[in-house]
C-alpha cells in the first residue's frame, strides 16, 4: 500500500498516474484527455446522487458538474494506492457564478484495469455541499439532464 501527499516519489506511475491525469483533465476542462483515461464502460457515481456508465456519458456528467461553478479545482491532498485502486483525499475549492466561494473536502475512490479508469465514486457531505451549489437545490438537475 502506498500513501503519500501530492508529489512524492512514485508520482507519475501506474494507478496514481491515471488518477492524476483524471484530476488534471477535469480541472482544465480537457474533455478529450478525460475520455482517453476512462475505460469505455466506466462507471461514475458522483455525490451519491448521480451515476452513469460509459465514457461518453461520464464526460457529459462531469462537464455538467463543473459548469455549476465559475471557478473550480479538485486539489488532491493524499493518495492511498492498493493494487489497481486508489483512494484520493480532495480539497475542493471553487466559486459559484454569483461570486460566492465554495469549499469542501471529498474522497474519490478510483478503480482501474491498470491502463484506464473503470470506476470513480466521489464521496462528500451532500447535505452540506448541495445547498452551497447554485441552481437546483438538490444539486442534480443540470447534471441529470446531461446524462439522460
Amino acid at each position: 500500500m502506498t500513501t503519500s501527499p501530492t508529489s512524492p516519489r512514485g508520482a507519475g506511475t501506474g494507478v496514481r498516474a491515471l488518477a492524476e491525469r483524471y484530476f488534471a483533465a477535469v480541472n482544465t476542462h480537457d474533455w478529450e484527455a478525460l475520455a482517453a483515461v476512462l475505460h469505455p464502460d466506466v462507471e461514475v457515481r458522483h455525490g451519491m446522487t448521480l451515476s452513469t456508465t460509459g465514457s461518453e456519458r461520464a464526460v457529459r456528467l462531469l462537464t455538467a458538474v463543473v459548469r455549476q461553478f465559475a471557478e473550480h479545482e479538485d486539489r488532491p491532498t493524499r493518495y492511498v494506492v492498493e493494487g489497481d485502486a486508489a483512494a484520493v483525499e480532495i480539497a475542493f475549492v471553487g466559486r459559484r457564478h454569483d461570486g460566492v466561494a465554495v469549499a469542501f473536502d471529498a474522497v474519490d475512490v478510483i478503480d482501474t484495469d491498470g491502463e484506464r479508469i473503470t470506476r470513480v465514486v466521489s464521496w462528500y457531505d451532500t447535505a452540506a455541499v448541495l445547498p452551497m451549489i447554485r441552481g437546483d437545490q438538490d444539486g442534480s438537475g443540470a447534471a441529470k439532464e446531461a446524462i439522460a
